[in-house]
């Protein structure tokens, strides 16, 4: 209870953290925060490698945690992470949904199969995860759903638009879920990253042309890390992000502003 006698819930060591995508960039930085802050960690990700290293380095950190490895286009799968991980942990209190694909082609070249995964990885997917963990939430009516937007999502892109289109949806998601669970104490919001230095941006050209990129055209002069989403991811969590819901922030340097 705060001094104006408001009781403000946030993340609490020992809460349960689900990062869909923990593998890498992100999802890993994510992870590494809230590892440090004293989370019980589940890791999800497609790919084992990256996932079992996320792993250890927050054991290393001293946090209990688990990895488990599946397709989110594949329902069997997330059904399959889902009760592994609330046969190990329970109900989480904070989910992030990180997880997603961006592949780059422009409409007349994309197969429709290619667009639909990637609708199922980037919107079916958070909200199959989102509906699986909520009863647990709401019975306690306590709980925090952040997704992992994209400015690609506000402006639209050549050549990526399944992508746009998929990040443009778990916006609107992130507002209509919001206002369903608000008056069971659940809390959603969302994260809109500017040009990181992670994986995604990186797929086709060097780290030095991305760095270059960002002291040109981002008006704070530099690219995002993935430490600054986690401080981000941080916050939303926090006591402080206790009357926040419904929201999408950008942290992009003032790249892209929202009206």
């Amino acid at each position: 209870m705060n001094d104006d006698g408001i009781f403000r819930d946030g993340f609490k060591p020992g809460d349960v953290v689900v990062v869909t995508g923990g593998g890498g960039g992100f999802g890993r930085a994510f992870c590494r925060r809230f590892a440090r802050a004293g989370a019980r960690l589940a890791i999800w990700d497609v790919k084992a490698d990256l996932g079992q290293e996320t792993l250890r380095q927050v054991r290393d950190l001293g946090a209990e945690a688990e990895f488990y490895e599946g397709d989110l286009a594949d329902q069997v799968d997330i059904d399959r992470c889902v009760a592994a991980t609330l046969e190990r942990f329970g109900a989480p209190f904070l989910l992030i949904n990180n997880a997603s694909i961006y592949p780059r082609f422009d409409v007349l070249n994309m197969n429709p199969g290619v667009w639909e995964r990637t609708f199922r990885v980037n919107v079916t997917a958070p909200f199959l995860i989102s509906k699986a963990f909520g009863p647990g939430m709401i019975a306690r009516k306590r709980g925090l759903i952040i997704n992992v937007a994209s400015g690609r999502g506000v402006e639209g892109t050549p050549g990526g638009s399944g992508y746009a289109a998929t990040k443009a949806a778990l916006l609107s998601f992130t507002k209509s879920l919001a206002l369903e669970w608000a008056r069971h104490n659940i809390r959603v919001n969302a994260i809109i990253p500017g040009v990181s230095l992670t994986a995604q941006p990186l797929e086709n050209t060097t780290e030095e042309e991305v760095i270059e990129r960002g002291r040109k055209s981002i008006p704070l002069g530099r690219v995002g890390y993935p430490e600054d989403m986690a401080g981000l991811a941080a916050f939303l969590a926090s006591p402080d992000a206790a009357y926040m819901t419904g929201q999408a922030v950008a942290m992009n340097g003032g790249r892209v502003l929202l009206p």
